[in-house]
């Protein structure tokens, strides 16, 4: 499955239902969907690193207990009798850290079923649109919403974001469709155009979570990582054994730091998408508004980019 076609496809779709409906221009919503592209390309990377980074996190915390543990047993005097209890806990603490990652990985899979059922939606839109047999493609329609609400309802059960989506949830909003809009896609869209309003709202409050969850990985790696790849090395006893490797370890290290403030944009820009869906659908979506979101797709691509760098993390000897 494949993030990235899924806002792309959903705005080229709504420009083929909408454009003849709207008195938008073509560049206008040519830029609608060049926004959704590169949204959908940065975000696809941000909400698959974010799984990575909790995984690469939790094997930090796993590291350090491993040692902290060992260094404890080996100080004590009664190392012998104490081992048996010190690998019985380091045992269940791996196995819980295992419990919980696979928890957040199965939060990111619904995700992106979620998406991929957005961009069928939209995708049937645009038949609603064009076909000449309305009422199979009304069938088809109604097979997807019922699928999509199904992953929906899992999300917004799932421990991890309950509390914020409900909470994103709670806030109503009524989008008033432009009269331009007719036939069959006027009929879809005046019955669930909130409902999908709420499932973008729904992505943009589980973005929200896992950027705040993504930030804070990244700084307990970087701070573990810096003590194991350079500083461990740089105050051992002798030199260091690869100068050259320590060298390019520490190039690395600092060339490819993530700027952390810049995930904020993710949040940001994915929230402006959610209201430029409303604006197309109200005809207000105009030409100033595509420039504004072109050039904050742009800089979340450009962090989404930093990230896929930093994954290319230079190995231990």
């Amino acid at each position: 499955m494949k993030y990235k076609l899924a806002i792309r496809a959903s705005a080229i779709a709504l420009i083929g239902a909408s454009l003849a409906a709207c008195d938008a221009s073509l560049e206008e919503y040519q830029k609608f969907a060049t926004a959704g592209k590169e949204y959908a390309e940065a975000l696809d990377t941000l909400l698959v690193t974010s799984g990575n980074y909790f995984v690469d996190a939790q094997s930090e915390k796993l590291l350090r207990n491993d040692s902290s543990e060992k260094l404890l047993l080996n100080d004590s005097e009664d190392a012998k009798s104490r081992k048996f209890n010190e690998d019985e806990d380091l045992l269940d603490s791996y196995e819980e850290f295992n419990d919980n990652a696979e928890e957040w990985l199965r939060l990111i899979e619904q995700m992106r079923q979620h998406t991929d059922l957005i961009e069928q939606y939209f995708m049937s839109l645009e038949n609603l649109a064009t076909s000449n047999t309305p009422a199979q493609a009304q069938q088809a329609t109604d097979k997807i919403f019922n699928q999509l609400n199904r992953v929906s309802t899992k999300i917004k059960g799932d421990p991890l974001v309950s509390k914020p989506i409900g909470s994103a949830l709670s806030q109503v909003t009524q989008i008033i469709l432009s009269e331009k809009i007719e036939g069959a896609l006027r009929e879809e869209l005046e019955q669930r155009k909130e409902a999908i309003y709420q499932e973008l709202t729904l992505q943009e409050s589980v973005l929200q979570f896992l950027n705040s969850q993504l930030k804070k990985d990244l700084e307990f790696i970087r701070d573990n990582q810096e003590e194991r790849w350079l500083l461990q090395p740089y105050i051992a006893p002798g030199p260091i054994t690869n100068s050259d490797e320590w060298i390019e370890k520490r190039r690395n290290f600092l060339t490819t730091k993530t700027s952390l403030e810049a995930l904020d944009n993710a949040s940001q820009s994915s929230q402006k998408l959610r209201e430029s869906f409303q604006l197309l659908l109200e005809d207000k979506f105009t030409k100033e508004r595509a420039n504004t979101l072109l050039s904050d797709t742009n800089s979340l691509l450009d962090v989404a980019e930093e990230l896929k760098k930093a994954t290319n993390k230079p190995q231990e000897n």
